[in-house]
């Protein structure tokens, strides 16, 4: 019986449609990520394999489109038959296919004659016949398809599914090649190709049979049998890849690990490492995620089977058992407040960065216990730090330099501003240090010799209290105006006082109370052309402090870094931390100009002079680590000081920053920074100049410039390169050179890199190479020719 089509039939074969559409659509296009190597971690295999194990839901009120030639509903044989040039669109998805028929009886739906699904994600699956139960239990799928919407490509001869449980595809293909145009019957580069795939949706495991992968069509590795967990699945015990190492002293190196899935919130890794000249390493971690954050334990050891391989001047070779134990951890208290912790424990100070204990290998390491809280724009921080030094050198000197930081406290407030009334903030910071050894810069080179740190133990105790409130004048002029109150008391316990090694005379106690005051017009002027938009703001300030005292009597800590330059112009304390405060009197005056052009891009200018108009030049005062000295702030008027950032909006960033001489102008310090990027070309460049700075024992200039790069050489063929240079030794400080090829299907790169002493000696050098195959994986590989002592 013949009807015509009508939306009363839609609700007779929503059932059927739904069975085959969204289920036949996503379970085919599960095949495809499936005949991955179990390296496979990508998004697109485990939200594919995912509809396998469960119903897809369709989205409430979606309505169900049908064309075809003809629609025949047969009442006694129950069979709905959609025939010639069927088409039915739902919820996303798209079929097209010759012939289309349900039968309610056996609540099967087949599908025949070119048959082809476009999925929501852009996918396309083609098959010459689907046939499965309505109940997604059983199924069969020939000469399927797929094409996949980051362009990969599945094929098998036949797919079956199997009482619900398993999915199996025969003769299946797998690759992320496109065909070739001229010859589409070539094999690709490289695909994956298996006699048998199959999916159990039980253990959630992939399971492959007479599997080999090809380059050209030719087998290149065979495995008759592995298997490996659904993609779909995050979390699965299995070995991991493992890891390929050759070092001079260790030998040839070779890592593989096994990960225990033991529960949804806590696993276990064990890693064993072999070295043919060290022996096995042996590493676990252990890692636990609770409700309101996680932790991880980690242990490492080895019995070093040749520790005379190494340096004997290095630390390596010092001990034939060395171990390790390291924890990370990071909790929420609420929403407002966390905790957490890193830690290295080691049986000496260079055991995780020989033998590359992740997380835990750079020269680098800051053991801390920290509480963090944070709200509108107040925060808290209140920690414990001991800082590590790791290198090979068998002497401590450089980790007896390190300060024990216990603790560092950081409070600050900041009202709202919204009553009219001003802004009100409130600072406090408390540092308690201890060092074993003076840190000494310059020693015995009499003005230019600089402490930085102090033997013995220093703590300070600061706030700042200040009152901020700005008006609009009616003339346009912006009035800010602001009141201040620092405070500071200090106490050192030192000894060997007024010695070479500690300039410190006494160990008494420091008070000092430190009332401020700041006055700011700023008077923006703004004009528009067709060029753009255009803003010129004259800015005049004033700073009123009391005079900085006991300068020099206790160490400088956190004040050490003082460049002066455009950007810290108009800050109303110039120095980098607490120790140290700008005290007197003293005035910024300068501009700011920007320009947003009409057709995109803009100028951004800044200059302007500093002048200490009264009281005691905290600059132009020495403490022990000389900050100040050579700044341009230690006389009654500043250096210039001036910067340019230009944007094109066509890929060219400029950026010109200089100090200039307060008398002669001549040039201090220069950065000049350059980036151009487009299609083609790449590259990044900087040129730093410093003068000569005698009470920093720098008695030449510096130049120093940086370049890096990358060109296109066709669409498949880059090159890059780095170089580092300084102008003033004429020395190569480091360069670099590498080729990398890129296309739809795999990738590799090769690189060389050398750096280098300011005095041209070679310090390390290096030979990179990476592969990696789309949507598979990849792999890199790093030899050191040669390195340093550290």
């Amino acid at each position: 019986m013949t009807h015509p089509k009508s939306v009363s039939l839609m609700r007779n074969i929503r059932r059927f449609h739904w069975a085959f559409v969204a289920v036949a659509a996503a379970g085919m296009a599960t095949c495809g990520p499936n005949l991955l190597s179990p390296l496979s971690n990508s998004a697109n295999a485990q939200e594919i394999t995912q509809t396998l194990s469960s119903r897809p839901k369709a989205t409430p009120g979606t309505q169900m489109l049908l064309e075809s030639d003809d629609l025949i509903y047969d009442n006694d044989q129950q069979i709905i038959i959609a025939s010639g040039n069927v088409q039915i669109a739902y919820d996303g998805y798209t079929l097209v296919a010759e012939k289309v028929t349900y039968n309610r009886t056996s609540g099967r739906v087949t599908a025949q004659g070119s048959v082809e699904i476009l999925e929501p994600s852009g996918n396309r699956i083609f098959a010459d016949e689907i046939d499965l139960t309505d109940d997604f239990s059983n199924g069969f799928i020939a000469a399927l398809r797929v094409e996949t919407a980051d362009e990969t490509r599945i094929a098998a001869t036949s797919a079956e599914r199997i009482d619900g449980a398993f999915t199996v595809f025969h003769n299946g293909v797998y690759t992320a090649c496109k065909a070739c145009k001229e010859n589409p019957s070539k094999p690709p580069l490289w695909q994956i190709r298996a006699r048998k795939i199959t999916i159990n949706n039980d253990t959630k495991a992939v399971e492959y049979e007479d599997a080999s992968f090809e380059v050209f069509g030719v087998p290149i590795i065979r495995l008759p049998r592995f298997a490996h967990a659904d993609p779909a699945v995050k979390r699965k015990s299995g070995f991991l890849f493992p890891d390929f190492t050759n070092h001079a002293a260790l030998g040839f190196g070779l890592r593989s690990s096994y990960f225990f899935n033991l529960a949804p919130n806590f696993d276990l890794t064990l890693t064993g490492g072999y070295y043919s000249r060290q022996g096995l390493l042996v590493e676990t971690e252990w890692r636990h995620r609770l409700e309101n954050g996680s932790y991880s334990i980690k242990l490492a050891g080895i019995d070093q089977q040749n520790p005379d391989a190494f340096n004997p001047a290095y630390t390596d070779s010092e001990k034939e058992r060395r171990a390790a134990i390291a924890t990370v951890g990071k909790f929420d208290i609420n929403p407002r407040w966390k905790f957490g912790w890193n830690a290295l424990l080691q049986s000496d100070k260079n055991f995780a960065r020989t033998y590359s204990i992740a997380g835990f290998d750079s020269s680098n390491i800051t053991n801390e216990l920290y509480l963090q809280g944070l709200s509108g724009k107040n925060y808290f921080n209140l920690a414990v730090q001991d800082f590590l030094i790791q290198n090979s050198s068998n002497v401590d000197v450089d980790q007896d330099l390190q300060a024990n930081v216990l603790p560092i406290l950081d409070y600050n407030v900041v009202s709202d501003g919204e009553d009219g009334l001003g802004q009100v903030s409130f600072d406090f910071n408390m540092a308690n240090l201890t060092r074993s050894a003076s840190d000494i810069i310059n020693k015995g080179l009499g003005a230019s010799e600089r402490f930085h740190g102090i033997r013995g133990e220093y703590t300070r105790a600061s706030f700042n209290l200040d009152w901020k409130g700005s008006t609009i004048m009616d003339s346009g002029a912006l009035i800010t105006t602001s009141l201040g109150l620092r405070g500071d008391g200090i106490q050192v316990n030192s000894d060997g006082l007024n010695s070479a090694e500690n300039p410190l005379l006494t160990n008494e106690s420091i008070y000092r109370v430190m009332p401020s005051a700041m006055l700011e017009i700023r008077y923006p002027m703004i004009a528009s052309n067709s060029m753009g938009t255009h803003i010129f703001e004259p800015i005049a300030q004033i700073i009123t402090r009391s005079d900085e005292t006991h300068i020099g009597l206790f160490p400088n800590e956190d004040a050490q870094s003082l460049v002066f330059d455009a950007s810290n112009l108009f800050d109303t304390d110039k120095f980098s931390g607490y120790d140290r405060v700008e005290g007197g009197t003293r005035a910024n005056i300068g501009f700011r100009y920007s320009t947003s052009f009409e057709q995109g891009g803009s100028l951004d200018v800044v200059a302007g002079q500093s002048f200490h108009l009264a009281g005691v030049n905290s600059f132009a005062q020495n403490d022990l680590a000389n900050a100040g000295e050579e700044s341009g702030l230690e006389t009654a008027r500043s250096d210039y000081v001036a910067s340019i950032a230009l944007n094109s909006g066509e890929g060219v960033v400029l950026g010109l920053s200089g100090r200039f001489d307060e008398k002669t102008f001549k040039l201090k310090r220069t950065e000049l920074g350059a980036q151009y990027s487009s299609s083609l070309l790449s590259m990044s460049t900087s040129y730093i100049f410093t003068d000569a700075q005698p009470n920093y024992a720098s008695i030449a200039d510096r130049h120093e410039i940086n370049a890096s790069g990358g060109f296109k050489l066709n669409d498949n063929w880059r090159a890059f390169g780095n170089i580092s240079y300084d102008i003033q030794n004429n020395a190569m400080i480091s360069d670099g050179i590498g080729l990398a090829y890129d296309d739809e299907c795999y990738s590799f790169s090769v690189s060389y890199n050398n750096s280098r002493s300011r005095t041209g000696d070679t310090t390390g050098t290096t030979i990179g190479f990476k592969f990696g195959l789309r949507t598979i994986g990849g792999y890199g590989y790093t030899h050191q020719l040669s390195k340093d002592a550290s």
